[in-house]
């Protein structure tokens, strides 16, 4: 809700809809203050954000539960993600067709 909430308020101000990272770094701001201040981790979870914006275009975020994140080609999260992503380094490219992107994802 706050997220919505932030997105109007920017869209109302500057005419245009929010950044796909300026939405990111708000969310992963606050769950690193309850992280700094409460000593607690509420959101306890990392996440995956994918946006579009006419800045970047296309983007895919992750964040862990401290409030760190940071900008992916493509990765994962979750049970056994590491061979996931060793996968994705080995296989993904940019330029193959987006039917065999995902079969990749599925893989």
């Amino acid at each position: 809700e706050t997220l919505r909430l932030r997105a109007q308020q920017y869209l109302l101000r500057y005419q245009e809809p929010i950044p796909v990272e300026m939405l990111v770094q708000q969310l992963c701001d606050t769950k690193q203050v309850y992280t700094q201040y409460g000593g607690k981790r509420p959101f306890g979870v990392s996440l995956l954000y994918m946006g579009w914006d006419k800045h970047l275009g296309y983007q895919l975020y992750q964040s862990d539960p401290s409030g760190n994140y940071g900008g992916w080609k493509a990765t994962c999260i979750g049970n056994n993600s590491g061979a996931a992503v060793s996968i994705l380094k080995q296989d993904y490219d940019e330029s193959i067709a987006l039917e065999n992107q995902r079969q990749l994802a599925v893989t």
